[in-house]
């Protein structure tokens, strides 16, 4: 009767295991595909990441924060125009619809976004915000990629 037991709860753990091991996987091929479609932005080579934020895939998503998410900051070294811009989006496959010209308005103090792109490729949403702490100051851009709702 024992050895039964222990045979049971033996098999009860290797399955549990497996199942783990395979929800794991799982998990991690989304995060993975996540990443590799935000890496389609074509970010130019004089930008500099300061900042990256990988929340995974989670069985359980126990936060506000959905996931798999992504955020990555930059600092761009110039000031951008829409060229700029759009040439970040040449590469996607799918369009970005800015909410107007990617300059700074006179009226603006302080640091302020100055332009923000919105897109989806069916399983993610993108964002793409243009900061501007002053006139004539290099300014910064934040990437966030989330799940569609």
């Amino acid at each position: 009767m024992k050895r039964i037991v222990l045979i049971v709860l033996a098999a009860v753990f290797v399955v549990g295991l497996g199942a783990f091991l395979v929800v794991r996987s799982a998990e991690d091929m989304v995060t993975a595909d996540m990443l590799s479609r935000a890496g389609r932005l074509s970010i130019p080579a004089d930008w500099k990441m300061t900042d990256e934020t990988v929340r995974p895939e989670r069985f359980m998503c126990i936060s506000t924060n959905p996931c798999p998410s992504l955020t990555r900051r930059w600092d761009t070294g110039k000031e951008l125009t829409d060229d700029h811009v759009a040439a970040v989006f040449s590469g996607l496959g799918f369009e970005m619809k800015a909410d107007g010209p990617c300059n700074r308005s006179s009226n603006i103090i302080g640091d302020s976004p100055i332009c923000i792109s919105r897109g989806a490729d069916g399983e993610f949403e993108y964002l793409f915000t243009v900061f501007s702490p002053a006139p004539g100051a290099p300014e910064r851009v934040v990437l966030a990629v989330e799940p569609v709702h």
